[in-house]
């Protein structure tokens, strides 16, 4: 049970994060985040700019720029270190790798030509090999299923504990499958013109209600888009059983693109559902006919994985580039998810809850993993991070998944590409969130210690 008394803590953090919440204007919202937005796309034109120009005082200070502002991007400190290394500065080329390491980001700097002045020395042979480690398979995953080549563009799965089958949403044609553990799967619903839907992204399963809830968005990979719909989003419900529609609840019309994409189920029966386009989050109360804005933040950039506490009062919210966002739903309030200064928590799509433990997808990063981020005891704190799987020879951006029992079941691959023949079949994967054991070689452990022995040997006689 957590602790409730969260006035303090969370208050701390809005003075610290300054975060804006519940029911902002949409208009201060859309301008808000567009003035984010454009200012990233900007800044890397200006670092490309000067990176070609040769001009690398401008380029690095265009990069701790862009840093500041998305510190989780991987490969935006990885720019960085490259900037700092073209203009031979090399203790802070080496303070951003080992930052960079202390993470668990990989990546190897000595194949980069562009690094060549901070080569050759003790710190960064060390820490170069350790980033190179980091990119070792660890952990474990098992294939569950591998999908038909014919289902395209699975993005979201879901347990309906009622069929005993997987629910599979895809948004090439907008369909539902049902999916059993031997991968045989059965078509339940379709978009079309009766029930209106668009591409499916993601699914709700509500046994004690009896409901199936769908979230749709007309985006550009749905094949049978009319131009004129796109930007629109609803949400839909289906009676569980016969899969009778029942309403749609689109997003009220603003003169903006909306696309309603993961979904939590609050024990009461409301449901939240994350935007993916604008940094907004909407509701549909229990007894509500519609759906209404119930945050908006001004910092969050692009939200994607929803979790919940099971009583209800706390929610989390995953954010591409930013991070994590608790929310405190009965006080309105929130702040960021408070971390070790070694978790990067860049590039999550999926996060869910399980026993007090956040379980998140990370995929924007390298290298990309599966992760279980044990909370404090106010819900609010990290207060231990354990590796579940990490660079599994599956993974070409693994994305979403379900928490089913002791297990995470998710895709391990998306598909890309707009040619039918070269997208690969999504391969589905489990892995246990019970996993307690040393995820850390007993070789890596000794030849680091080696290394670090002998790198502290050095600046003693020096």
């Amino acid at each position: 049970m957590l602790n409730r008394s969260l006035k303090s803590h969370f208050s701390a953090i809005f003075l610290v994060f300054s975060f804006s919440l519940i029911s902002l204007d949409l208009a201060a919202q859309t301008n808000a985040k567009k003035t984010m937005s454009e200012n990233v796309p900007v800044l890397l034109v200006r670092a490309n700019e000067a990176y070609v120009a040769k001009d690398y005082v401008a380029f690095r200070d265009t990069m701790k720029q862009i840093h500041k502002m998305r510190p989780n991007n991987g490969n935006y400190m990885y720019q960085l270190v490259i900037a700092h290394a073209l203009l031979d500065e090399k203790r802070d080329a080496y303070d951003m790798m080992l930052r960079m390491q202390q993470q668990g980001l990989a990546y190897d700097f000595s194949k980069v030509d562009s690094t060549m002045n901070i080569r050759g020395t003790e710190v960064f042979d060390y820490v170069n090999d350790m980033m190179v480690m980091a990119a070792a398979t660890v952990g474990e995953s098992e294939t569950v299923f591998t999908l038909p080549a014919s289902v395209l563009l699975p993005e979201t799965i879901a347990w309906d504990n009622s069929r005993q089958k997987f629910l599979i949403g895809t948004i090439a044609t907008g369909s539902i499958l049902a999916v059993g553990k031997d991968g045989q799967s059965t078509e339940l619903l379709k978009a079309d013109a009766e029930n209106k839907m668009w591409s499916v992204l993601d699914i709700l399963v509500d046994e004690p209600r009896k409901r199936l809830w769908v979230t749709s968005a007309a985006t550009a990979g749905f094949i049978g888009l009319d131009p004129a719909e796109k930007g629109r989003s609803a949400l839909f419900e289906y009676n569980l059983e016969t899969l009778e529609l029942i309403q749609s609840y689109p997003v009220p019309v603003d003169g903006r693109s909306h696309s309603l994409g993961s979904m939590v189920l609050s024990p009461n029966g409301d449901i939240y559902i994350a935007d993916r386009i604008l940094p907004i989050i909407f509701s549909k109360p229990a007894n509500g006919k519609q759906l209404k804005v119930a945050v908006a933040s001004r910092e969050m950039v692009s939200m994607r994985g929803l979790a919940m506490q099971p009583d209800g009062n706390i929610m989390y919210v995953a954010d591409r580039e930013l991070g994590i966002l608790v929310i405190d739903i009965a006080a309105k309030r929130a702040g960021k998810l408070k971390i070790p200064d070694n978790l990067n928590i860049g590039g999550i799509d999926g996060l869910y809850l399980w026993n007090n433990h956040l379980v998140i997808i990370q995929n924007g990063n390298k290298p990309q993993r599966v992760m279980r981020l044990e909370l404090d005891a106010t819900g609010t704190q990290v207060a231990q991070v354990r590796p579940l799987a990490v660079a599994q020879a599956e993974f070409d951006f693994p994305n979403y998944g379900v928490i089913v029992g002791e297990d995470i079941i998710y895709f391990a691959n998306r598909q890309w590409g707009n040619n039918k023949g070269d997208l690969k079949p999504v391969t589905v994967l489990t892995t246990p969130l019970n996993s307690s054991r040393d995820l850390e070689k007993p070789d890596m452990q000794e030849y680091l210690k080696q290394r670090g022995e002998k790198l502290q040997a050095k600046q003693k006689q020096q």
